[in-house]
Formats: structure tokens, sequence, C-alpha cells
């Protein structure tokens, strides 16, 4: 089976030096480490030989940007013996803003290169993303409102409130995404918020007090009144835009009758392997498009065709 985006295994996140204050303290200065740029919910990239590579910044280039203090990076840690920290830069930077001109440096999403680059990179990208997503989402204690302080390499927050104290933790929404299948034909939705054309498998976040496979059903009755048996679990994948777990499933629907939830979903259709591979359907003109190919809804859809072939 094909890994997942955004999770290689060759990284090592060494939770132990987490706690080990002086060590994260000699990471931060060391020449070798590597720091992940964050930017307003984008990253920087760079285009050598024709490739967009996601570009990382060293410690003189930190230095410069930043020529008094690193303020709250985070350990995300450790690949190919180097060590790797995020930082958020989306702070007005004059030097920073000079330097990015300078270099032609691309700001841009990390779904629309991160097909391209390699394993480690696309992975410690994602988790730098979700990281500040939380950090920056969590800036006050939810009990008490008073201000969290970073500590652990930026995996907990904690209450300035010595009254409170209350230590936090990223947080990942888990949500359930689900080919449904009958005999020869898939069950593809398509939601406003999609890029133009593109139909992709059913999806919604699992609610307290539900099990993954009632959230399954739950959702797809509720978008296409369709009911399903024989859910059988695929894989996972993270999907930090902005922090969402993706569980996925294959489940078989009991006919093929639908009835549209459109104030949930925008349109849907039974495929064919024929329309599938050739991307035409006849109730949508100018063609259709699939999932994302770093997508798991993607590898879903893949791995039915593949049974046909």
């Amino acid at each position: 089976m094909q890994q997942p985006f955004y999770t290689s295994s060759e990284i090592n996140r060494k939770g132990d030096y987490r706690n080990n204050k002086k060590l994260i303290e000699k990471i931060m200065v060391d020449e070798n480490t590597k720091f992940i740029p964050y930017f307003n919910g984008k990253n920087f990239f760079k285009e050598i030989n024709e490739n967009i590579e996601a570009l990382k910044l060293n410690n003189n280039q930190i230095k410069f940007f930043f020529p008094k203090e690193i303020k709250n990076p985070i350990f995300l840690g450790v690949a190919n013996d180097t060590n790797y920290v995020g930082l958020d830069l989306s702070k007005q930077n004059l030097n920073l803003d000079l330097w990015l001109k300078e270099n032609e440096v691309i700001v841009e999403d990390l779904r629309k290169y991160g097909p391209s680059l390699n394993d480690i990179d696309a992975s410690f990208l994602a988790l730098t993303n979700g990281m500040f997503f939380w950090h920056n989402s969590h800036q006050f204690c939810g009990s008490c409102g008073f201000k969290n302080k970073s500590r652990e390499g930026g995996f907990v927050k904690i209450c300035s409130n010595d009254k409170c104290g209350k230590s936090h933790f990223p947080r990942t929404d888990p949500a359930i995404i689900t080919l449904i299948s009958f005999k020869d034909k898939i069950l593809l939705g398509r939601s406003p918020r999609f890029p133009e054309g593109m139909y992709s498998t059913l999806a919604g976040f699992v609610e307290p007090g539900e099990s993954l496979e009632q959230a399954l059903e739950r959702e797809v009755f509720e978008e296409v009144g369709v009911k399903v048996r024989n859910i059988k679990y695929f894989d996972s994948q993270p999907w930090p835009f902005p922090a969402s777990l993706m569980l996925g499933f294959f489940a078989e629907a009991t006919n093929e009758k639908m009835n549209i939830d459109y104030n949930e979903i925008e349109d849907a259709h039974w495929f064919s392997i024929e329309e599938l591979k050739t991307l035409q359907h006849p109730s949508i003109n100018g063609g259709f498009k699939l999932p994302r190919v770093d997508s798991i809804a993607r590898r879903l859809v893949d791995n039915w065709i593949n049974k046909f072939n």
C-alpha cells in the first residue's frame, strides 16, 4: 500500500528531547539545524532547475531576521541526523521582506506543491503548519483567559496564571472519509468549496459520542440519503489544512437511490469504471476531475479502480 502523504517514516519526533531545555537551546543555535518557515498559513518554496523545492533556512539567516532572539520556535524532530525546527515568520520583518524579494522566494500554500516535494520536506512542512495553526489559535487559556506560555519544544502550552496553570496540547480533529460503492459504480460528490469540476469521496467530522462507523453512516445519509453496509477500514492520513486526521473507509450502498441534501453538498453522481478513467460523465458538462493526488480520497478511488484492472 502506498504510504500516505505528509507522514514520512524517516522522521523521528524525538519526544524525549522536548523536556531537555538545554538540549533544545543548543539545537536552536546549531549551525546544522534546519528551520522550516511558516508565513501566514503558507510556506517558502524555490524553483531550482525547473523543480519546486521547499526552502529551509539556516541559523545565519535566522539571526539576520531575528538579531535578538528566536521567538516561539517548535522543535519538530530529526531526519537523517539533522534537527528541524519550525518558525513563525508571519509578523512584519523588513529584513525578511527584502530577502524574499531578492531571492525570488515563492510564498505559497503547501497544497499547491506538496505532491512534488520529497517525503521528508512535505511532512515537516505539514507538521509545521498544523502546529502553528494550533499555537496561533490557542494563545490564551480556554479556562481562565490568561496568556499561554510555550513549553516542551512547543508541544505544550501552559497557562501563565499560577492559580490555573492548565496544560494545553495540540488538537487534531478526526474526520471520516468514505468511498461508497454499489456493484461496479462508486458515489462521488461535490462541495461548492472544491476546485472547479472536482468530485470526491464523502467526508465529515466525527461528533462527540460517536464511533467512526456511526459517523460514517450519519454523514453519508445526511449528504446523499444512502444507507451503507460492509464498512471496512482502509487507512489514515494527517490533513493539516488546518488540523484534521482523515480516517478512510470503504462501504457498500444498499441501493443506488439518492436523496441529495443540497445544503450539505452541491452535486453527487454514481460513476462507472469507464467514466472514472475518461473523466467524462453524461450529467457533467465538460468532464470532471478526481481528488488531489496527495489526498486519501484519491488513494481510495485509485485503490478501487485498480481492483478492476
